[in-house]
């Protein structure tokens, strides 16, 4: 269980608490519950479901690899040939100003204070082609329960009508996916999530995602996002991962 500490309008202290077993009762005014694996009904919280998919990584590489379908395999080895390399980036800063430039190409929201609370408990991979950052991976991750799970990710267009251009950063993304599954596998972690699973939408954006995410097999679970119920809370929640 990781707990960070945030704030609402940067003046209402709340706790942002992941991969809870279950909420707290007394924590319903000011603690907000992300991936809990209780799915049940608790007083004091607004219960929403949530759908993922995880890894495991106590399987080998081979067994997992063997898992992805044909297609990112081949991207994998050829975004390789690419000449594409992963490394760590160790700078939250780098990470923040690649990102909201991101963001901002997709008219997203930029990321803001809170999401420096959370540098304790951050890993973040990057992939480079040609000497500049192409993608970033940003993780939380959870030394006592060995889960790791993506938090933000962000691919770089420079060239937005550039075909070639693109193809290369949608191949570096899936390497730098199976060379992040490698490290923490490395690193002694057991779960790999992906962050979440948009289940039962409609939305052609979000079963495109889902799609990219299937292409790694693993295995679809449902948690639980308990949101404390007063109004002035749930207004801005929306702000609290940025």
């Amino acid at each position: 269980m990781i707990q960070i500490k945030a704030s609402a309008l940067g003046v209402m202290p709340l706790s942002i608490i992941w991969f809870a077993n279950k909420p707290m009762k007394l924590n319903c005014l000011n603690s907000f519950y992300k991936q809990s694996t209780c799915c049940e009904d608790i007083s004091g919280y607004q219960r929403k479901s949530f759908y993922t998919k995880i890894i495991d990584l106590t399987a080998s590489e081979e067994s997992i690899a063997s898992k992805f379908d044909q297609n990112t395999i081949y991207e994998i080895r050829r975004s390789a040939k690419d000449g594409v390399t992963t490394d760590i980036e160790l700078d939250i800063n780098q990470f923040v100003i690649f990102y909201n430039l991101f963001a901002n190409t997709k008219q997203l929201s930029n990321l803001g204070q809170n999401f420096y609370n959370y540098r304790s408990v951050l890993s973040i991979t990057k992939a480079i082609y040609n000497q500049r950052d192409i993608v970033m991976h940003a993780y939380i991750t959870d030394r006592n329960l060995k889960r790791v799970r993506l938090f933000h990710s962000a691919s770089l267009f420079r060239e937005k009508n550039n075909a070639q251009n693109r193809a290369v950063v949608g191949r570096a993304n899936r390497l730098l996916h199976f060379k992040d599954i490698c490290l923490f596998k490395k690193e002694g972690y057991e779960i790999y999530d992906l962050g979440g699973y948009a289940e039962g939408t409609s939305d052609e954006a979000l079963l495109g995602i889902n799609k990219f995410k299937d292409s790694f097999g693993g295995k679809l679970i449902q948690e639980s996002d308990y949101l404390p119920l007063p109004a002035k809370i749930l207004s801005t929640l929306g702000k609290l991962f940025k």
